[in-house]
């Protein structure tokens, strides 16, 4: 047998040496972040991105969907436990907590662009806040007049946007705060502390199952067949290509050891010890990913790209998966459900031996 990995208690440490942004007593928006990220996973949704390079910037987004409890029926209510009343109540605070941060945060910051719209009984507010300045660079707002000014945003230091979409019963709320930092010199991404990890899993952990994957694909499985998520075409502007890669399958005894391992990982070694290196960073719910940014005008229908980067996602199943892209050749696409995938051929998908399988629209359960 081989030994339990001590990763947890490894990264744990590593995790102490990166800096984080504490709440100031006179900023609305960081106590307002204080505030969200004290609140129950389960009353909204978060996201938090790092986009690395010579200026590192960190977004966090946060996304809920309230009932209105003083809306709902006598009947609805005499439906609803005392906790789901609870929680309803507090999504309703979160919801105003957030408009009262970003009202008092219009006048707090340095610049602030504010819209609203009332008609009959739907409401939408915007705010998008600039709050400080990069040395040497000029605030801009960014994407008015696009659609329902849903792109707007300030490029500066530190920003700030509020949507909020409101009616008698409900109201939808998604904040998003960027932080934005000079680091020196953009390197190129390194993919060896991938490498690394792969290498310290599969060495310690018993029973890691490590499948070969490949992918062929066209235009067709990017046009409402539910086999691929999304990709991006080749320098010719064609959606065929190839990719050829590892899945690496975590059994249920070590799977959130290893999913939170890796989280701490990517985020120590890459935004904490190495933030000019040019990656991406998404952790989002149950998933994880870290790589290098890829661009149409890079991939080449003639010469295979080796890319660099890691895919993790712990499954209902109960299983924590990594996905590793080795090389690809025209376009660049990951499977919907790579989770659960090992090839794509002539549009048919083979799936992992007992692996779920999708249901009718396409999706995995």
């Amino acid at each position: 047998m081989k030994k339990t990995i001590s990763i947890i208690a490894l990264c744990c440490l590593m995790a102490a040496c990166a800096s984080e942004k504490r709440a100031n007593a006179d900023d609305p928006i960081e106590n307002l972040i204080s505030f969200l990220d004290s609140k129950k996973d389960d009353l909204h949704h978060k996201k938090k991105q790092y986009e690395g390079g010579s200026v590192l910037k960190t977004k966090v987004e946060y996304y809920c969907l309230a009932l209105k409890p003083d809306a709902l029926e006598p009947e609805e209510l005499k439906g609803l436990t005392k906790e789901q009343l609870e929680d309803l109540k507090e999504e309703e605070e979160i919801v105003d907590s957030c408009l009262r941060a970003f009202r008092w945060g219009c006048s707090f910051a340095h610049q602030c662009y504010h819209k609203e719209k009332h008609v009959l009984d739907k409401d939408t507010v915007l705010y998008a806040l600039a709050l400080d300045g990069l040395d040497g660079e000029r605030i801009e707002l960014t994407g008015i007049n696009s659609y329902e000014d849903y792109s707007v945003g300030y490029k500066a230091a530190r920003a700030a946007t509020l949507r909020v979409k409101a009616d008698k019963r409900s109201a939808e709320l998604g904040v998003e705060y960027i932080i934005r930092e000079e680091k020196g010199e953009e390197m190129p991404f390194n993919d060896r502390a991938l490498k690394d990890f792969i290498k310290r899993i599969t060495a310690e952990i018993d029973s890691v199952k490590v499948y070969e994957v490949s992918y062929e694909y066209t235009r067709e499985d990017f046009q409402g067949n539910p086999t691929l998520m999304a990709g991006i075409y080749d320098e010719n502007g064609s959606f065929d290509g190839k990719a050829s890669g590892h899945l690496y399958v975590v059994p249920e005894s070590h799977a959130k050891e290893v999913f939170e391992a890796l989280k701490l990982m990517v985020v120590n070694d890459y935004v904490g010890l190495n933030p000019n290196q040019k990656f991406f960073i998404t952790i989002d719910g149950d998933e994880v990913s870290v790589g290098e940014g890829i661009e149409s005008n890079k991939c080449s229908s003639t010469q295979a790209n080796h890319h660099k980067g890691i895919m993790g996602k712990l499954s209902v199943d109960g299983h924590f998966y990594m996905l590793v892209i080795d090389q690809f050749i025209g376009a660049y696409a990951e499977p919907i459900h790579w989770h659960h995938i090992l090839s794509i051929k002539d549009h048919k998908v083979e799936y992992i031996p007992g692996a779920h399988q999708p249901n009718k629209d396409g999706w995995i359960d």
